[in-house]
């Protein structure tokens, strides 16, 4: 589909205008005043005027214009009180949530609802990734909804609003609706869509390098001479050697065989081609085709996309097939039956490494040698295929002593992964009467992944890999095989009567059932591939090592009830009951309940005034309930890798527990929302407040136990913060308008409670020192590092050796990861036919650690470790020389005993502050998070009807889009403030994180 892409670039635009709407009944005069319809919990479209709690819709256009492969980028900044955390990583996953956090270590993403059936979001990230140890991020598999089925999407964020969905529905939902059929007056309605994107880097989210000084850490950057010319010590991955000085030295290239330098001295200086030069421009082609039609008895839409991308690191790609269908039947005047389909198939290869070990970027972050062409290394494995690096042993030994050749390692030790995913669902709508409604719809979702990992020979020893952890693994190959499913049976049953012209009454009862089943199976070879090049399991040198194979399954059963008051279209009153019963908690604790309330007044019926079009107060009460994962409950052994034939079983690390009972929330949240002036300004501004408590995580005991923790009850997170949607057209006339929409919000969590004893219940410990956090009494999400030594003034203490004093503890808090508020500003500018639309994302606040600054001072790649003193000399010069640099601080006074005075010592620069001992505390690394971006700019023209004089075209556009353009400002160096290693709660942390591209779409769209 590529050709075609670029040779066409023809995209449709559809014009199905349907919303799912379980009931299938068409609206009536008063859903159709100033706020329209939503479709809200269960997939019942309401009037939004009705509803005691906030909720907030985006168009499918919103988030189909922009082509990417996760529909959810194009989410940031376009609701209040959501977070969209976008990711650097290819293909990676998203983090999504609504209102802050409500489980202290279980999953704080929102739900994902498509017409009416929930839908899996899981994420096979393992632990060591989510910790930055290394591995892959797989991303979030709700990315495979496709975009340009997207009709509308409908967040609702508080408890009230999400209660009847049951367990899983306390961190918000998020409802999305497609497109459906319509009656066709001629024939059948084609729809056909084409885009191209291509993608370069933002070079202010990548490493600027000195060009000062090369390779080595102390000072000098040989190690030896052959005739005559010094030798480069080959093995120091750093950039603390000696000055460029255009010298002839023998570097690397000299000792490779088939270098183009191959026994050549070369010129001492630094490289022309830096690692920026390592990275090729990204391209995604996506190419959309759907046929619609329908009549009196039946409506159908038939699509298929197709999307192609390869990312900004070489040797990447991402192939995915999206096939989708749905089709309504009315089988009686009182009976519809109600279809949807949608297969996916995803290839993907190439995924760049996360966090640390074989990360290629931590390489170019933290461990450079300025010296280096990266064209030089291209060029060596271009041609032979073998892993000739850089960072060599010796002169006669060519093996890596750290770092693999980057294009060895992206074309020998790519990992690779498949995901076939079938999601559906059938529903039975009988109108009994005109006042009461059955519905029975059975929906599923189900995927499998296969992920490959491959070790080639001639790699670096030193990085883990596979399963067995307790030997080398000089090469290897590692395979494993998921398998998700979820189902759900829901019977409904709806009442809805006008008692009164002032009195109406919608009440619903119902039940759902919940399968949920997740099975994996990892297998890995142990000690290296007996023969090169061939990668399966039954080629390991040793034996391998015993898979580990997972299969559970949790069953939950909900009863529900829902009962909604109006009087005089003015005044509405709603409550809701729910139970459940979850099979992943102990019999006797099995069943939990809980209500809502919420009550909302429109008192622009009450006001009469001129400039007051719409106005409503509402306010909403509710409680929730939660299960946990399963097997949480008994106590069992794993296998372990084996002690040579012999097999090993380990007891549970962390211990079961048959006394669990079900975590709950309540919420609060009051809000007002108005519409003024004509329409021309509108508000929605809420307040609300969150209570999870009996949070269900692993808390410490004593080893005597035999472990390290144990499974419990306790915790508590509150989280409290206002959201505000504001709308203004400040000009509107025949041929032009402006609309600005802005969503504003600020959710802070903090940790209430805990079990008593604990005072603080750890997140994650992550390399560098830091670790995030949940502290008693303190905010969620609280960053951990070494820090300064300060004298009762707050004066940083300077020691004898000119360094700073450091903490010989990181427990020292550097603030949370969570923002103090974030905003979207979105512009729509419309003259007749032509369109732009630019959107300005802000967050503002947060924290996050940088491992690449923190190991990046010590190997001198960075221009901060070059530059003059005071005494207008080079700082690396040594002391003696006149190098150096004089802190700001105090030192002690030699006079005063527990006195300090301004500090005059000069810190030593001539080398390495790891070889030194001269690190600064990791409080250094701490930078504040806040970020403005011009996030996405759309020019779109739109050919009318008439332009084409067809009755066979119906509509045309054409955009010209830009998405991540220009971060206007950010306080993170050589970095992009958002990107992280993966979706969940280790947020505020990166160690090589890929950079951020500017992606420039073009795209067409057609509808025949």
């Amino acid at each position: 589909m590529k050709k075609l892409t670029t040779s066409l670039l023809v995209l449709v635009l559809s014009s199905s205008v349907a919303i799912a709407n379980a009931q299938q009944k068409n609206d009536t005069v008063k859903t159709k005043e100033i706020e329209g319809v939503v479709v809200t919990a269960l997939g019942i479209k309401r009037e939004k005027r009705s509803l005691g709690y906030a909720t907030q819709e985006v168009k499918g256009d919103a988030v189909n214009k922009n082509p990417t492969t996760n529909f959810l980028n194009n989410l940031s900044g376009k609701v209040a009180g959501l977070e969209i955390k976008q990711s650097t990583n290819f293909g990676g996953s998203i983090n999504v949530v609504t209102r802050g956090y409500k489980s202290l270590l279980g999953d704080n993403q929102a739900l994902f609802v498509v017409d009416g059936i929930p839908i899996l979001n899981k994420n096979i990230n393992t632990a060591n990734q989510n910790t930055g140890g290394g591995g892959y991020d797989y991303g979030s598999s709700v990315s495979d909804i496709n975009p340009n089925d997207i009709e509308t999407i409908n967040v609702l964020k508080g408890a009230a609003a999400t209660a009847l969905y049951g367990s899983r529905a306390q961190n918000g939902v998020i409802i999305i609706t497609t497109k459906r059929g319509k009656k066709n007056k001629e024939g059948i309605g084609m729809e056909f869509s084409s885009s191209i994107t291509m993608s370069t880097i933002d070079k202010s989210t990548f490493p600027k390098y000195q060009t000062q000084y090369g390779q080595g850490y102390r000072g000098t950057s040989f190690e030896g001479e052959q005739d005559g010319s010094p030798i480069v010590g080959f093995g120091n991955d750093a950039s603390y050697g000696s000055p460029y000085d255009g010298s002839m030295v023998w570097q690397y290239g000299a000792f490779t065989p088939g270098s183009t330098t191959e026994g050549q001295r070369t010129p001492w200086q630094a490289a022309k081609n830096g690692p920026i030069k390592f990275f090729n421009t990204g391209a995604t082609y996506v190419n959309s085709l759907a046929f619609s039609g329908g009549n009196e008895t039946a409506t159908y839409r038939l699509s298929y996309t197709n999307t192609n991308a390869s990312d900004i690191m070489p040797n990447s790609s991402l192939m995915k097939n999206n096939f989708s269908g749905n089709a309504s039947y009315k089988l009686t005047d009182k009976l519809t039956a109600n279809f949807y389909a949608n297969y996916i198939t995803q290839k993907t290869k190439g995924r760049n490494s996360t966090g640390y070990n074989d990360n290629i970027m931590t390489n170019f972050r933290q461990w450079w040698a300025t010296n280096v062409d990266i064209k030089d290394l291209q060029y060596l494995y271009d041609n032979y295929k073998k892993n000739y690096t850089w960072n060599i042993n010796a002169a006669d030994d060519l093996t890596p002593a750290f770092w693999d050749n980057p294009y060895f390692q992206r074309y020998e030790n790519y990992q690779n992964d498949s995901r076939d995913r079938f999601a559906g669902n059938f529903s039975l709508n009988y109108d009994v009467s005109k006042e009461f409604n059955l519905l029975f719809r059975m929906g599923t979702d189900g995927y499998t992944m296969t992920t490959e990992d491959r070790k080639a020979v001639g790699s670096y020893i030193g990085n883990d890999f596979g399963l067995n952890g307790t030997v080398d693994q000089p090469s290897g190959y590692a395979l494993s095989n998921y398998k998700f499913n979820e189902t759900n049976y829901d019977l409904i049953a709806t009442y809805k009567k006008d008692i009164t012209d002032d009195f109406n009454v919608s009440a619903l009862i119902g039940g759902n059932v919940n399968v949920q089943k997740a099975f994996s199976n990892q297998q890995s070879t142990s000690g290296g591939l007996y023969t090169p090049g061939i990668y399966t399991i039954a080629n390991s040198r040793s034996n391998p090592v015993r898979p580990l194979i997972s299969d559970v399954s949790k069953y939950v059963y909900g009863a529900f009830a829902q009962v909604s008051l109006g009087y005089k279209n003015t005044y509405y009153l709603e409550g809701t009951f729910r139970r459940d019963q979850s099979t992943a908690l102990p019999e006797n604790d099995a069943v939990y309940w809980y209500p809502s309330l919420s009550a909302s007044v429109v008192f622009s019926n009450l006001i009469k005034a001129s400039w007051l079009n719409f106005g409503k107060v509402r306010a909403a009460y509710a409680e929730v309930g939660s299960d946990t994962n399963a097997d949480q409950l008994l106590n069992r052994y794993f296998a372990q890798p084996s002690y040579g034939d012999v097999p090993v079983y380990a007891y549970n690390a962390v211990l079961r527990n048959f006394e669990l009972r079900s975590q709950g929330l309540k919420n609060v949240e009051v809000g007002i929302e108005a519409k003024l002036f004509n329409n021309r300004v509108g508000f929605d501004v809420s307040w609300f407040q969150n209570k999870a408590f009996d949070q269900i995580l692993a808390l410490p005991v004593s080893f005597a136990t035999g472990a390290a923790a144990k499974t419990q009850n306790a915790g508590e997170l509150t989280t409290e913060g206002f959201e505000v949607a504001l709308s203004v057209t400040p000009i509107k006339t025949t041929n032009f308008s402006w609309d600005l929409n802005l969503n504003w919000s600020n959710p802070w969590t903090k940790v209430t409670a805990l079990s008593p004893g604990i005072e603080n219940i750890s997140i994650g410990r992550l390399q560098g020192g830091a670790s995030v956090n949940a502290p008693l009494n303190g905010d969620y999400g609280s960053i951990w590092t070494s820090d300064y030594v300060y004298d009762s003034n707050g004066q940083k203490i300077v020691g004898a050796n000119g360094a700073y004093l450091v903490t010989d503890k990181a427990v020292f808090n550097q603030g949370s990861f969570q923002a103090r508020w974030s905003a979207g500003l979105n512009n729509t500018i419309n003259y007749k036919n032509l369109s732009l639309n630019f959107l300005i994302d802000w967050r503002q606040g947060g924290h996050v650690y940088s491992l690449d600054q923190f190991y990046g001072y010590g190997t001198g790649i960075y221009p901060d470790s070059v530059g003059m003193n005071d005494l207008g000399n080079p700082i690396r010069n040594t002391l003696a020389n006149g190098g150096g640099t004089i802190l700001p601080g105090v030192m002690a006074d030699p006079n005063n005993p527990g006195q300090f005075i301004t500090n005059t010592i000069r810190l030593d620069k001539s080398r390495s502050s790891q070889v030194l001992g001269t690190d600064l505390p990791g409080a250094a690394y701490i930078y504040d998070a806040s970020f403005v971006k011009l996030r996405e700019v759309a020019i779109t023209y739109r050919f009318d009807k008439d332009f084409f004089n067809s009755k066979f075209i119906q509509g045309m556009s054409m955009s010209l889009i830009g998405n991540n353009l220009w971060i206007i400002h950010k306080n993170l160096p050589y970095s992009d403030p958002e990107a992280g290693l993966s979706a969940g709660n280790i947020q505020g942390y990166q160690s090589g994180p890929l950079p951020t591209t500017r992606n420039i779409s073009f795209n067409v769209k057609i509808n025949f």
